[in-house]
């Protein structure tokens, strides 16, 4: 471990209030995050270093696309997408006709109670007040029929929405680098908040003719899509074609005559298809064939991922913020684990040596599957995983991301395993040596900048050490 000469923190040794043992019963006062403490901290941020990838900006090493760092994305949704709580408790009453005056009296109990919390804490959300000590507090005292008001309360505020034209502009603001569906759906959003500006999305697309316009756009894909299906069923044995054609009805049936409110359709017809053949195992070579490409075909069926309009569709039934915050979770920076950390019967670790960055899109559509399929889909991963890999080697060197210095050489393996040898790393860049000495030089320009601050801030930014050792910078 490399310990810091302690006469650089010698100037700042009485502006702190945390007590760190330094030999025999000698104690002196220094910074939490000062080495001589040998603990490591419980919260980073206030340190000249990053410790999250995930807080970098990077390019999806799938897509390619640059993501939003994580706290960006948090900081968004809860101040951009949700109201404050002392507005949306307000707004709950007259946008939603929700009298409290007329609702049950635990209700009216919890939610007098929120309302005087909201109002000390105007900056916070619906959510992050319920997380605030005196309203857990307050939970923990509270019987069944309160809990429940509480949650209705929550889900109601969490409904309140902003205009369409205010959240278009704040997305703007982002400069979100979306993939193709994703960019297309942002664009016809544009469009129609132009029209339609005080009104909410949500509001916007429950319109009837704009709900027709994308449910008959996608009920034509849909359709296409299964008319193609019937000649390879003619290829099939007679079983199998059997209750394929009896499959195909029904899914005809299912996108075209069900009410819109039903849900999971393309689920629905992808499991009948599934239960058709669910003894091909028995069947001949041409039928296994057959059946794979039929399943293909299904598999390439429109979804709200891959598609305007069944996003339009699907999300006109959701939560009226559903729509802004499902855009930038899906360009969010997320951890992928490299080996799937719920694969079934061989699970990887959940740590940073097993973690690869992607966007959120690219991560939930992978699953648990090997990075292979990954690779199929975007063929350029392998390229645009070195370009992270690069980009991460650059944060190293220049002494701001800390406790990565191994990961490079770390990831090599697991990536070259779960791509089958399609995705080889090259981390000759990687200049440690460089990375230490950036590192002490940040650390010390950072802490001669705190000495000259005030005490009031200082104190304001302690930090509690918890008992871990190897803090490595």
């Amino acid at each position: 471990m490399k310990i810091t000469p302690i006469r650089i923190f010698t100037p700042y040794i009485n502006q702190n209030v945390c007590n760190t043992p330094l030999t025999g019963n000698l104690l002196i006062k220094t910074y939490p995050y000062d080495t001589v403490s040998f603990k490591k901290l419980n919260k980073k941020e206030h340190t000249p270093f990053i410790y999250d990838t995930r807080e970098l900006d990077l390019h999806c090493a799938c897509c390619g696309k640059l993501m939003l760092k994580n706290n960006t994305v948090n900081e968004f949704i809860n101040k951009k997408i949700y109201f404050p709580a002392n507005i949306a408790l307000k707004k709950i009453t007259y946008e939603q006709n929700f009298q409290i005056k007329d609702q049950p009296i635990p209700l009216q109990k919890v939610y007098n109670f929120l309302k005087r919390e909201a109002a000390k804490n105007t900056d916070l959300n619906i959510e992050e007040l319920i997380n605030t000590p005196k309203v857990q507090e307050y939970i923990k005292r509270t019987n069944q029929e309160q809990l429940i008001a509480l949650e209705e309360i929550k889900n109601r505020c969490k409904r309140v929405s902003h205009s369409s034209q205010y959240i278009i502009n704040e997305i703007e603001k982002l400069n979100p680098d979306f993939q193709q569906t994703e960019n297309a759906i942002f664009q016809d959003l544009k469009l129609l908040s132009k029209n339609y500006p005080s009104e909410t999305l949500y509001n916007i697309l429950n319109k009837p003719k704009i709900k027709e316009f994308y449910l008959q756009k996608l009920q034509k894909k849909q359709n296409s899509k299964l008319k193609k299906v019937p000649p390879l069923i003619q290829q099939l044995s007679p079983e199998f074609a059997q209750k394929a054609s009896i499959a195909l009805e029904e899914s005809f049936r299912i996108f075209n005559t069900e009410s819109t409110d039903i849900i999971h359709k393309r689920t629905r017809v992808i499991e009948k298809f599934e239960e058709a053949f669910k003894d091909i195992a028995d069947g001949s070579p041409l039928d296994k064939e057959i059946t794979k490409l039929i399943m293909e075909r299904l598999e390439n069926l429109p979804d709200s991922k891959n598609d305007v309009n069944a996003f339009m569709v699907k999300y006109s039934r959701k939560n009226p913020n559903a729509i802004p915050k499902i855009l930038v979770e899906r360009i969010r920076n997320t951890n992928d684990h490299v080996k799937p950390e719920h694969r079934k019967y061989d699970e990887g670790a959940n740590n940073k040596k097993n973690y690869l960055n992607l966007c959120g899109k690219c991560n939930h559509n992978r699953k648990t599957e090997s990075y292979l399929y990954s690779v199929k889909k975007n063929p350029d991963m392998p390229k645009n995983t070195q370009r992270q890999i690069d980009e991460i080697i650059d944060f190293i060197n220049r002494g701001i991301l800390a406790e990565y210095d191994s990961w490079p050489n770390d990831i090599k393996e697991p990536l070259g395993l779960e791509s089958e040898g399609k995705i080889v790393i090259d981390t000759s860049k990687l200049d440690v040596q460089k990375a230490k000495k950036e590192r002490t030089k940040r650390l010390q320009e950072y802490l001669e900048s705190e000495s000259h601050r005030p005490q009031s801030e200082l104190t304001d930014k302690i930090y509690r050490p918890y008992e871990k050792k190897n803090r490595m910078y």
